[in-house]
């Protein structure tokens, strides 16, 4: 009963805009035309409607007369063998250009054959500029009005060094052909950048699978604004219940994320009280910038058009806003809202991945807690209780290695700990948790190990802090197993763009004869990272630097 009683509304309505249904019925079937045969088509018409128009109404001079209609009828059979027999190319294929110079000359001869520049067959010209539009875009069009040009203006020197000049004629004709060719080659482009950025939206990158959103929305935003044309993109969103969001502004290859809680901003804004009209839109994104002075400036609303465009899911709701420094064409709105709504997707996506991370995250915690580190606190047990039974020469190797339980011990407890907290954020300090990991690491390897960072206090994602840790413990390992090294020395530094970590050590360093080599297992992790590592020195000790790319981490500088 629903579908039929929304047939009849359909119907009703159809019946009630009658112009509106032929509209959709007549491009409907332009669309469904094969373009090939309706060029064919066009040049069938043409000829069949000239031969008609010199039998009624015979052109000037009489004397040409024979000639001209002989002209026109092997144009009327090429075009109707054309019909049945069509060029077997692609449509967009360079040999039909020899087809179109065809109807040009023909059009030329006509004309000169028929009263010069006073001759009706000049009408014809523009099907040449059409068709090669249909074909070739803003090409097509440039060089079917060079064509037409160039056909009136050897058809008309003559007429123009006759003693009866029709230099009007000349003139408006030139100008048709030149507004003709700008006025279609507008829309070869606009058909061109239409099928480009379909392609392109095609091509979505492929969504984060791991915790670093901000590397994931970097890109996604990156694709969006080449997409749009380069413009600034600003995204507002919101979880949907409770009082915290979002703001991400892309401007010139960079992005911006900040994290925003509090009542009070979202109900001044509130993703769901956009306007589509690009003053309010515009005054809207004033107002979030004036409150954020974080975001970098934006873009002078004399030079730039902003449009909006909204999304919701089942659990954020958000908008974003498009700064373009030119006037969007027709698809421009169309395009703001599919990449909303991909926006919206994406951004469910990676809510239920983090939430499934973090579910597996506690089950782990909990395997950890009921298994390994109740079988550690057993086993340091068993070796106290050995140790106070045997001689005091091998005591001091079980203490050692009760100790490395220990340590081994602290660092799944601590896991276990990260993994119950519910901590609001995800970064952590390197100069508050490296010193305490760093005297583990000294205790292990009974060597010494000295640190130090950058001006700035660097802050990096814990799953980031975890890999450095990582990369640090491997390094020592080499150095006091295969250099004998009984020092190291560990500079982190970090920039607007990257992050590096210089190891040196004093051990023995690689002989002189010998080609430095990088430890495959580091290389292999830094690389799983997009960084670089390079050996910095070789002698006396070894030094390694390894640079790792600030897109990944997301980490900041804080002085």
């Amino acid at each position: 009963m629903v579908s039929i009683e929304f047939s009849r509304n359909a119907d009703a309505r159809h019946s009630h805009w009658p112009g509106k249904g032929f509209a959709s019925l007549a491009r409907n079937w332009l669309l469904r035309t094969d373009p090939e045969r309706l060029i064919c088509i066009g040049r069938f018409l043409s000829a069949a409607f000239a031969f008609l128009a010199i039998y009624l109404d015979p052109t000037r001079p009489n004397s040409q007369l024979y000639e001209s209609r002989v002209v026109l009828c092997l144009y009327l059979f090429l075009s109707i063998g054309l019909i049945f027999f069509p060029l077997r190319r692609s449509f967009d294929s360079p040999a039909h250009l020899f087809i179109h110079i065809v109807d040009a000359a023909v059009v030329g001869w006509l004309t000169f054959l028929t009263n010069e520049l006073a001759s009706p067959f000049f009408t014809i010209l523009p099907f040449v500029i059409l068709s090669m539009t249909m074909r070739w875009g803003l090409k097509g069009a440039t060089l079917g009005a060079l064509i037409a040009l160039f056909v009136q203006l050897v058809v008309g020197i003559p007429d123009l060094l006759d003693g009866e000049s029709e230099l009007n004629l000349f003139i408006m004709r030139s100008i048709y052909f030149v507004l003709i060719a700008a006025t279609l080659g507008y829309f070869g482009a606009y058909r061109e950048q239409s099928r480009q950025r379909l392609a392109q939206l095609a091509q979505w990158p492929p969504g984060a699978i791991g915790e670093d959103s901000v590397s994931w929305l970097g890109i996604l935003l990156e694709h969006a604004s080449r997409v749009l044309g380069g413009p600034h993109l600003l995204v507002i969103w919101r979880d949907q219940e409770l009082e915290s969001g979002c703001v991400a502004y892309w401007t010139c290859g960079n992005l911006q994320l900040i994290d925003v809680k509090g009542s009070e901003f979202w109900q001044r804004h509130d993703p769901q009280q956009h306007a589509t009209d690009r003053r309010k839109s515009s005054k809207k994104l004033d107002a979030i910038f004036a409150e954020l002075p974080e975001l970098s400036a934006k873009p002078s609303e004399t030079h730039c058009k902003v449009s909006a465009a909204a999304f919701s899911s089942i659990r954020f709701r958000g908008c974003v806003f498009v700064i373009s420094p030119a006037p969007n064409p027709d698809g421009g709105p169309a395009l703001t809202q599919i990449i909303a709504a991909r926006l919206s997707a994406e951004l469910e996506r990676i809510a239920l991945i983090q939430s499934a991370l973090a579910e597996e995250r506690m089950r782990l915690a909990r395997d950890l807690h009921d298994t390994v580190l109740q079988n550690l606190t057993a086993a340091r047990l068993k070796l106290k209780l050995i140790s106070e039974a045997v001689p005091n020469a091998a005591k001091a190797q079980l203490t050692e290695v009760g100790l490395l339980l220990l340590e081994q011990q602290q660092c799944l407890r601590k896991f276990v700990e990260d993994s119950r907290a519910a901590e609001g954020g995800s970064l952590a300090r390197l100069g508050q948790t490296l010193p305490d990991f760093l005297k583990l690491l000294k205790a292990r390897w009974n060597c010494d190990i000295g640190f130090s960072f950058g001006p700035a206090e660097l802050v990096v994602p814990k799953w980031m802090l975890h890999e450095i840790m990582q990369l640090i413990s491997e390094a020592a390992a080499n150095a006091v197993r295969h250099g004998r090294a009984t020092r190291l020395n560990i500079i982190v530094t970090g920039v607007e763009d990257s992050l590096t970590l210089e190891i040196t050590d004093d051990g023995s360093g690689v002989p002189e004869n010998l080609e430095p080599q990088k430890p495959s297992s580091l290389s292999q992790r830094v690389a799983e990272l997009g960084g670089q590592l390079t050996v910095c020195a070789t002698s006396p000790g070894f030094g390694l630097q390894i640079t790792l790319p600030a897109r990944l981490e997301g980490w900041s500088c804080t002085q």
